[in-house]
Order: C-alpha cells, then sequence, then structure tokens
C-alpha cells in the first residue's frame, strides 16, 4: 500500500524563503501527499506567497512554531505527517525514498532522511543507522523534517508546549520511542537545510541546560 502524506508547512515572517519551500514539496516525483501552510501570525507577506500555491492555508495567531506544527496535525488526513520548515527544501525524490522504506516496512513509525546544510554552513549530515534511545541520551540524532505516523502522533498530543525555547522535535522523539515507535533512518541526503546567523535552533541551544531539565523531568525512566 502506497503511504499518503501531509507536509506541515509552519511560517512566521518567512515570505521570502516560503516559495522555495513550497516549489521543493511541489516538485516531488512522489505524488501521494497534501500541503498544510500553517500561518503562525505572520505579518510580511507569507500568506500572499501561499495563496499563489495549491495549499491548505490555515491562520492563527501567533503561537509558537510547536503549536503551528500541531494545527497542521489536527488538520491533516495523510498517513504520515511531514513537517518541514519554510525555509528549507525537500530534494526531489525525498517522499519517493521515505514512501519505499515505509513500504518495505509497514511497522516503521519514524522515517528520518540525512540531509545537507546549506547557508552559512555547508557540510552534509549523514545520520547513524537507526538510533535507539540510548543514543538521544548524548543528544538528538535525528533532523526535526522527518515522516511521523499520523497516529502515533494524535496519540501523544503532538508536540509539547513546554518546550518554550525550542527542541520541541527532540523532545517529541523521547515521547514516542519511550512508547515503542519504531525508528528508521535513510543515508540518503533529501533535504537541505538553511543554516542563518540568527535561527530559532541557535536562540534555542542558549536555553539548553533549561531544555534538557525539562526532557529529564518528563521522560525520567530514560534517565535513572
Amino acid at each position: 500500500m502506497n503511504p499518503t502524506f501531509s507536509i506541515i508547512v509552519p511560517v512566521f515572517n518567512q515570505g521570502q524563503y516560503l516559495a522555495q519551500a513550497l516549489e521543493s514539496v511541489l516538485s516531488q516525483t512522489y505524488k501521494s501527499y497534501e500541503i498544510l501552510c500553517v500561518d503562525d501570525g505572520s505579518t510580511d507577506n507569507s500568506a500572499q506567497v501561499a495563496s499563489s500555491y495549491p495549499v491548505k492555508i490555515i491562520k492563527q495567531v501567533n503561537k509558537g512554531l510547536a503549536s503551528a506544527r500541531n494545527t497542521g496535525i489536527m488538520n491533516a488526513t495523510g498517513d504520515f505527517i511531514y513537517p518541514i520548515d519554510a525555509d528549507d527544501m525537500m530534494l526531489e525524490n525525498c517522499l519517493e525514498k521515505v514512501a519505499e522504506v515505509i513500504k518495505n516496512n509497514p511497522d516503521v513509525d519514524i522515517v528520518a532522511p540525512s540531509f545537507k546544510c546549506f547557508g552559512i554552513s555547508n557540510e552534509p549530515i549523514v545520520l547513524m543507522p537507526n538510533p535507539t534511545l540510548e543514543d538521544f541520551k548524548t543528544g538528538n540524532r535525528i533532523p526535526y523534517f522527518s515522516a511521523i505516523r499520523r497516529t502515533k502522533l494524535l496519540e501523544i498530543g503532538g508536540y509539547s508546549p513546554r518546550m518554550t525555547f525550542g527542541w520541541e522535535d527532540f523532545h517529541i522523539w523521547y515521547n514516542l520511542l519511550t512508547r515503542g515507535a519504531k525508528l528508521m533512518t535513510i543515508p540518503d541526503i533529501l533535504v537541505l537545510y538553511r543554516t542563518k546567523e540568527n535561527s530559532m535552533i541557535k536562540e534555542a541551544n542558549k536555553h539548553s541546560e533549561e531544555l534538557w531539565s525539562q526532557i529529564k523531568k518528563d521522560f525520567p525512566q530514560v534517565f535513572i
């Protein structure tokens, strides 16, 4: 059975990059997908850019990235959720390769692709083979732009609002893996990840101590 995907693109004042992100999804060789663009209270031309593409646009007041992704999940219909931020891009065979893994491993719940940074950094990041929960104790092992079975996300209520400063993807891997979710990685580079001087991840990393503390509080069984 061919899996269907809900591509969730949250956007907050990223109108200058959004067209590239959406076009990268529309260029996919695998066509069983829908695109949901969640406008998280943008004050720039993001909504205008999105409206010129065949996507479902959902507008909300600014609540942050985790909330925007959750809004997308609640409106999605695909078998798998695939988040991609408004400033990143999929290579054209991304969904095809991910779908192939799912078809060959029908019990898989998370499929994570390798990727290449561009912008201020240009390094390729090839993921380790199928990391376990133990591997995540020393840091995040997979990118936020991984395909996740929608039913699994609904079971846990999506991304945690407690991750105020970021790392919401890191937290969700703990949430899924502690509940027995099956994770597989792909060594092929399938996504281009934009690196910038001022980015959300840089801001989040300034609060690493608090974010680690929240993860350890929420999943004490992992850190015994």
